[in-house]
């Protein structure tokens, strides 16, 4: 007897497992309104198809510092005392959240004003490339978000956006004041991310 395949049963996303590197991160463990609306939203997101972000767990990802084993903790301690400096006079960051988006399959909320988020990014890297002239960077594609919840399977683009569609409806937007950037050590386990923080960079207060 020959076996045939179901072509369209959802396939499994290939997953990583183990550390990624070193990475900026913008972090929300205080920031109570938003975990508030994140869980709001993550209530109405279907499980069967995606994995949710425990709220201790919300990051906005800045910049990529180093791939894992590509920097040593010599030059990690430098790109920080570097960012300290660079940093000492930039204010703390104002961001709004009022829109979910498809994140290529993931949803998740935009981050605006985006000029902010990018200048702040432009300081990080280059305190970055002034330790580390060879650190493999990465501009991004999507815009400055906060992912709420992660794609189970490929393809699942079209429901994310039909997701973050539905719900952007009843979303009252909330701003949240960041008064520190982290430098972490980033890990994936399977669809979600976890880390340790490498070094803490506040940022100037009002």
């Amino acid at each position: 007897m020959t076996s045939t395949t179901d072509s369209s049963r959802p396939q499994p996303r290939d997953r990583h497992t183990g550390p990624l590197g070193h990475y900026w991160f913008l972090t929300f463990e205080h920031a109570r309104e938003l975990h508030a609306l994140t869980k709001t939203c993550q209530r109405k997101i279907d499980p069967a198809h995606f994995n949710v972000t425990p709220v201790d767990g919300l990051h906005l990802t800045l910049d990529r510092i180093a791939h894992d084993g590509a920097s040593a903790p010599e030059q990690r301690a430098s790109i920080a005392t570097a960012a300290r400096q660079i940093c000492a006079d930039q204010a703390p960051v104002a961001l709004r959240f009022e829109r979910l988006t498809n994140l290529r399959g993931a949803v998740g909320f935009v981050a605006s004003p985006a000029e902010s988020v990018i200048a702040l990014r432009d300081s990080l890297r280059e305190a970055t490339l002034f330790a580390l002239p060879d650190a493999q960077v990465k501009d991004s594609s999507s815009p400055p978000h906060v992912t709420i919840a992660y794609p189970i399977y490929e393809g699942l683009s079209g429901r994310a956006a039909a997701t973050a569609e539905a719900m952007n409806a009843t979303i009252e937007g909330i701003d949240v004041v960041v008064s520190e950037v982290v430098m972490v050590a980033l890990e994936q386990r399977g669809n979600l991310y976890s880390w340790q923080i490498a070094a803490r960079v506040p940022l100037k207060a009002n």
